[in-house]
Formats: C-alpha cells, sequence, structure tokens
C-alpha cells in the first residue's frame, strides 16, 4: 500500500499571519490533528498540530499571536509513491505524527497522519490473516 492510499481529502492549509485561535477553529470546524502553513506561493513552510497549540496555550502565548511564532518549520514530507511502512519509520524515527505529502515539483498533495497509516497497516494485517 502507498501513502497517496492514505491520502482521502484535499489539504487544509493556512498562512503564516493568521493567528493561533483561528488556526485552532479551523482544526476544529475541518476536524484536524494538524494545519499545513503555506508561503505566498503556497508551497509548505511548515505545520501547526494539536501539540503545538496545546503547548502555546500552557506557556501563556497570545492566542492572537500568529501561527508562525509556534509552528514545526522544517516540514518533514514524503512522495506519494513510498510505501506506508517507510512513512512509519519516517515517523517513528523523527517523533512526529503527521506527514506532509509532497510531489515532484514540492506541491502539497495532503497530509497523512499516524492514526491514517496504523489503520493501513492493521487492514493489511487482517487481509493476511484471512489468507
Amino acid at each position: 500500500m502507498y501513502v497517496a492510499d492514505l491520502i482521502v481529502r484535499n489539504p487544509v492549509t493556512a498562512k503564516p499571519e493568521i493567528s493561533i485561535r483561528d488556526a485552532a477553529k479551523i482544526m476544529k470546524k475541518e476536524k484536524l490533528g494538524s494545519l499545513i502553513i503555506v508561503d505566498e506561493k503556497n508551497k509548505p513552510i511548515g505545520i501547526v498540530t494539536e501539540r503545538d497549540i496545546l503547548r502555546a496555550v500552557a506557556d501563556e502565548i497570545l492566542l492572537d499571536s500568529p501561527v508562525s511564532k509556534i509552528m514545526t518549520k522544517g516540514l518533514i514530507t514524503i512522495s506519494p509513491d513510498k510505501d506506508i511502512t517507510e512513512a512509519l519509520i519516517i515517523m517513528y524515527q523523527n517523533n512526529v505524527r503527521h506527514l506532509a505529502v509532497v510531489g515532484q515539483n514540492g506541491e502539497l498533495v495532503g497530509v497523512i497522519s499516524i492514526r491514517d497509516a496504523a489503520k493501513a497497516v492493521n487492514l493489511l494485517a487482517l487481509d493476511l490473516a484471512i489468507w
């Protein structure tokens, strides 16, 4: 199974100037655990996760601050043609729960989560168990 098989929706993105509060509202509305931050050319430059927002609240960062203040830069990516086991290894090695899926030209194709990958591995295991 490939990473592309795990992408179930178009990626939801925001600009780095958006407030932490508005980023959280988007994540709640869209039922997302992360939000990809893109530059003016819509190229991914970072990610904000539930964990980042939790830390911001705990550190008493003003929620009207730009999300760029708390986003993780140096986005970890994977291409859609990679096997899901490679995605899991990358997540494990980098201690992350989300990977941005980018095409050959660096365009954002989607986002996969550890939950998506775990479901896929479980389905593969069930399929093998039946045979």
